[in-house]
């Protein structure tokens, strides 16, 4: 009976790349960079720098999130979050990723309160990625956390014109609360961060 062969790894692939020259390491490269526009994002991101792609990857993040609507094209929120994901991992840079994790969520704000777009899952991955953004400002200098208070407040603002569907919660205290309410109070869930922020009804 024949035997499966075994699946290549990183180690293998790192062992053959060992053994390459510069020459030979710059062709596969190249070759990666023209296999996909992904791999062409990811190492202009590497090698050129966060600046250089970051309105690259907003740009995308928001056609995925709010496209035109007249071109019929479908709402992509996994994509945007993959898109995030990409960029993090290409360039390491924190605040850059907050800044498109915001944008993420600014854009799927407009577009429920633009056109009542969004079931559970939608809105889910908007809180999600709203925590996630809450976190990463947490985690900054506090003398950087008043740059971000501005756009929180934007959310916190654009969601009371969110329709009222509801959001189903493991915990009882959330249970049957408005998206408008669960975004509000992610957007204010530190004030300790934003204590003057305004009280919103």
């Amino acid at each position: 009976m024949a035997t499966e062969s075994r699946r290549g790894s990183w180690s293998d692939v790192k062992r053959a790349l060992r053994a390459c020259n510069a020459a030979g390491l710059t062709a596969v490269i190249r070759a990666l960079y023209e296999a996909s526009p992904d791999n062409r994002r990811f190492l202009h991101a590497r090698f050129l720098g966060s600046d250089t792609e970051i309105e690259t990857y907003r740009k995308l993040i928001l056609d995925a999130v709010y496209p035109n609507l007249l071109g019929r094209k479908p709402v992509r929120i996994g994509e945007a979050q993959r898109l995030v994901r990409h960029f993090e991992q290409a360039t390491g840079h924190s605040v850059g990723t907050l800044d498109l994790l915001l944008t993420l969520v600014e854009a799927g704000s407009d577009l429920a309160a633009d056109t009542g777009h969004g079931d559970y899952a939608y809105f889910g991955a908007l809180e999600k990625m709203l925590g996630e953004a809450i976190a990463r400002i947490r985690s900054l200098p506090a003398t950087d956390w008043p740059r971000w208070r501005e756009r929180l407040d934007g959310i916190v603002t654009r969601s009371a014109a969110i329709g009222w569907v509801t959001m189903p919660s493991r915990r009882s205290r959330h249970r049957g609360q408005s998206v408008a309410g669960r975004l509000r109070i992610r957007a204010m869930a530190s004030p300790s961060i934003f204590s003057s922020a305004p009280k919103y009804a």
